[in-house]
């Protein structure tokens, strides 16, 4: 009984790990981006900025070039990688990353620092969400970070004559989203809790009532959007999608213990 207990424990093990390593370097990416910037940000630390910025640019570089040399390595010699963090794909994988960033930092500058300021912690949050959760609320937490997300872009467009079509594409994509959630999720409950792509089954392993939540939350979030969008309450609509997600995230936390 305890030997069959050891490979489960494994698995644990390195899902933890690689649930902190992500939240490390995406704390150390946020600790990154807030020193470049601001040494960016001061006219007298500017051009040492700018300099530190290139050499990140290089380090990345050498980086996904590293990552490519150890996957093909890897692929070469048959190497079992499933069990280890420090692999060739994640090393390409984080460090192209890293230098698609600074490569937007190095052209666009403080625009990038706002954006990556939010989505390096939203990241770590849902890689956690994702191997704690369960498989619904991966879904639900996916479809509030859509709505929110569209709400902010929503927010900034109504505050500017000139963007106000990005108000509409907003509504369009949370539509369509909210259509292809129905369609997907309908399949899935048509063939008893799998899916088929192409040659590929993926199974998912719902609980009792995650239909009825797959179902609501696209329409609860699109509502949201909409209102968000033709009134001007679209910071207040945030709130609610917070705390919608708060209050699910609540329900599935007991759900676990």
């Amino acid at each position: 009984m305890a030997a069959n207990n050891v490979p489960q424990k494994e698995k644990e093990e390195y899902i933890t790990n690689k649930v902190l390593v992500v939240f490390s370097l995406c704390l150390g990416g946020v600790l990154l981006l807030m020193g470049v910037k601001n040494l960016v940000s001061n006219g007298v630390s500017y051009l040492t900025g700018i300099m530190v910025v290139k050499v990140l640019i290089g380090i990345s570089a050498v980086g996904v070039i590293a990552g490519l040399f150890m996957m093909i390595r890897e692929i070469k010699n048959h190497i079992n990688t499933s069990m280890k963090i420090i692999t060739g794909r994640n090393v390409l994988l984080t460090f192209t990353i890293s230098l698609v960033i600074f490569v937007l930092i190095y052209y666009f500058l403080f625009p990038v620092f706002k954006i990556f300021f939010a989505l390096l912690p939203a990241l770590a949050v849902y890689y956690l969400i994702y191997h704690s959760y369960q498989p619904e609320f991966v879904a639900i937490a996916f479809n509030g970070g859509i709505a929110a997300v569209l709400l902010f872009i929503i927010r900034r467009a109504l505050s500017s004559a000139n963007f106000k079509y990005l108000v509409y594409a907003c509504v369009a994509v949370m539509v369509v989203y909210l259509l292809a959630q129905i369609i997907v999720v309908s399949k899935i409950k048509a063939n008893n809790g799998t899916l088929k792509i192409k040659n590929k089954e993926y199974n998912f392993n719902f609980s009792k009532n995650a239909y009825t939540m797959l179902f609501v939350t696209p329409v609860v979030m699109t509502i949201l959007v909409l209102v968000g969008a033709f009134t001007s309450v679209a910071l207040y609509a945030i709130f609610a999608v917070a705390a919608y997600l708060f209050v699910t995230a609540v329900y599935y936390t007991v759900k676990l213990m």
